[in-house]
Order: structure tokens, then sequence, then C-alpha cells
């Protein structure tokens, strides 16, 4: 059906021209994700709107957002709730229609998440320290694991790349003295809970999960941690703010649907019918992953001023 809507409509009987030039074609495609089944039906066409194109995902590009999640969050009702059953195409259409509806009465900013992606190292970097009369620039100092000078310390004063959490530690202390804000991160505990996961290639399969520590293990790693804190917090010059976070909560779930959806992807992409590939991804496990991301962005935040 689809090919027959956006072929050339047949040549009129009536014409007088026989050389007139075919018209161009008018169909407009609307639709979610519309590369991936254009690529499966191996067919182009010049005027398409895509409400994964058209609406952003909270997180900023490249990611794009679900049509079940857009549905529910700008026209308040739930689609895809069939399970195992698959999607409604029917539902999916109207969906994109009420979506593309609500984006011509409300203008092309609509469905429009603003990011700020300056850093916050970037902006103390454009401030200046004018409490007591000084002039002078903010310092800010990154201490991680890694290479932090060409991630997320690239715009600060320092940017010192360390391999274990003692050499956090150590390192943090030195730049202490020398810089007005300083961030650090302290991994052990992380590891020891297998939160933290190796990068993964889309065409392998998902890692197993990692058993959970033993209470012993445990105990010695919160004892460490605690040890490392006391030590940051003591040396801490007057009237500093001490603020410590976890960032996230348990992330494996999350992370075993995100690798189980790129290894479905690829093995698609390869010209496979779905019935033939040996993993499987549902509308379910699409609502599973939502769920498991919001989970995992959850954290704890704990402020203290040392006097």
């Amino acid at each position: 059906h689809i090919l027959r809507l956006l072929s050339h409509p047949p040549p009129n009987p009536f014409s007088t021209n026989g050389t007139e030039p075919p018209p161009t074609l008018t169909p407009i495609l609307l639709g979610h994700s519309l590369e991936s089944d254009l690529k499966a039906l191996k067919i182009c066409h010049p005027l398409c709107i895509d409400t994964a194109v058209i609406y952003h995902h909270p997180r900023g590009r490249p990611l794009k957002p679900g049509l079940a999640w857009l549905t529910k969050k700008w026209c308040e009702r739930e689609i895809q709730t069939r399970g195992d059953g698959g999607h409604d195409p029917e539902e999916d259409a109207r969906a994109c229609l009420d979506l593309l509806k609500k984006k011509i009465e409300n203008g092309p900013g609509f469905g429009e998440f603003k990011v700020d992606f300056e850093s916050i190292f970037e902006r103390m970097g454009r401030s200046t320290r004018r409490a007591g009369g000084g002039a002078d620039s903010i310092r800010s100092a990154v201490v991680d694991h890694g290479n932090p000078a060409v991630m997320h310390g690239s715009k600060a004063s320092t940017a010192i790349g360390c391999t274990s959490d003692e050499e956090v530690v150590k390192q943090l202390l030195d730049v202490i003295p020398s810089h007005h804000f300083t961030f650090a991160r302290l991994m052990s505990l992380a590891n020891t809970q297998g939160w933290t996961t190796p990068k993964s290639t889309s065409d392998a399969p998902p890692p197993p999960p990692t058993p959970p520590p033993t209470q012993e293990a445990l105990n010695e790693t919160l004892r460490v941690l605690n040890n490392h804190l006391t030590t940051i917090h003591a040396s801490l010059p007057p009237r500093t703010a001490f603020i410590i976070f976890t960032g996230h909560s348990d992330p494996r779930k999350m992370a075993a649907l995100n690798a189980r959806k790129a290894q479905f992807e690829t093995a698609l992409k390869s010209g496979k019918a779905p019935e033939e590939l040996d993993v499987k991804w549902t509308s379910a496990d699409g609502r599973d992953l939502e769920e498991a991301v919001e989970l995992a962005r959850r954290g704890l935040l704990f402020l203290g001023v040392k006097y």
C-alpha cells in the first residue's frame, strides 16, 4: 500500500501533451523513526515528517524519543500496551498525526528541550572572585579516573587522571589549596557492587550479570571509603562547602537492556527478518528500558559546610 501511495500517479489518458514530464511527488510521509522503515523497504521519499526528529529526547541529540513516551508526554495517553502482541500500526499512525497536530498548533519549539551544554567549569572560568575586593578568576580542578582532560574536565583549570581511589585522594589533597572548586570521583564502591561495566560492541552478546559482593567485601569497601572522606574533609579550609553525591543508582538493568537492544538492532540491519533473529526486542522491553533509565538516574546528595 505504501508503495502505491508514494508512486507516480498513472498517466492522464486525456492529456494532449504526450511529452509532459511526470508530476512531482506530493504525498507527505509521516511516521516515527522513518529511516529504519525506509531502509527495510529499500525506498526513498523526498517529503517526510519524522516525529522522532521534530520532537526532542529530554537528554538531547543524538538520542531519539520513543513514540510511546512522546504520546504519553505530550498527548496524555498511553499506546503500545499490548505487550508481546506487538504494535498496532493504526494506533501508532494516529499517535504520529496527533503529535504533528500538536506541533502545528503550538509552533516549532513545542516538544523541544532546551539543553545547556556549558560546563560548570567553563562558567566558573568566565567569573571572577569579587568577595573581599579580589578580582582574580576562579580556578577549578578535576581529579578523576581515566583521562578527564578530554572529557568533563576539559574546561577546568587543572585536570588530573588517576588509576585508583588512593591516587585520587592524594592528588585531590594537593590541588585543594590552590583551587577554589575541586571535583573528584571515587570508584571503589561502584566497582565492588558491579555498577561499572566495560564498554561493549553492538554485535557482542550482553555480559553476564555481576554476582553481588559478599557482606565482608562490601563492609571493607565502605570502611575504606569512609576513611577517604574523613581525610578529604579534614584537609578542607574553613567555610568550605563539602558535597557528596552518588550521581546515579544501580544501572545494571539499564545497561543489560541497552546491550540487548543494540544487539537486536545490529542483527536487524544485517537484513534478517525479525522472526529469524536469536535475540528479540518488544514494546514491553522498550517500556522496561525507559523505566530502568528513570530508576538509574536517581541518586543521593549530602551537603555540609566545614566551619
